[in-house]
């Protein structure tokens, strides 16, 4: 068999690639935080009846309304990756930790004098 047929995995890569988008996650959430928070001072900036606010005061609410659920939902799928890759290491462990003990109990069941595993 040759390298290009072969699965390998490092499962301790694959948890700190993990806790590293879990950080990407809690950055893009502060992101909004920051976002929501600056765009509040300026709440109110294009007036109040006039003109000029009856016809920015829909475009700003639209504009802001969007970035806000934009970051949002961006803030959910990098969440749903980490949380994926996190559930792609614990697999690996747990295939792993299946593999080892089936070989494990051949080598045991036949004496462990047969080789084949």
């Amino acid at each position: 068999m040759s390298d290009a047929d072969t699965y390998t995995a490092d499962p301790a890569r694959v948890h700190a690639s993990a806790q590293q988008i879990d950080r990407i996650s809690a950055a893009s959430q502060k992101l909004l935080l920051n976002f929501v928070s600056g765009v509040a001072v300026t709440r109110g900036w294009e007036g109040v009846d006039d003109t000029f606010a009856k016809s920015t005061r829909p475009i700003e609410t639209r504009e802001r309304t969007t970035t806000t659920e934009t970051t949002r939902a961006l803030g959910k799928a990098i969440m749903a990756i980490a949380k994926g890759t996190t559930d792609n290491a614990v697999n690996i462990l747990t295939t792993q930790a299946t593999n080892l003990d089936a070989i494990q109990q051949s080598v045991t069941a036949d004496g462990g004098t047969s080789g084949r595993h």
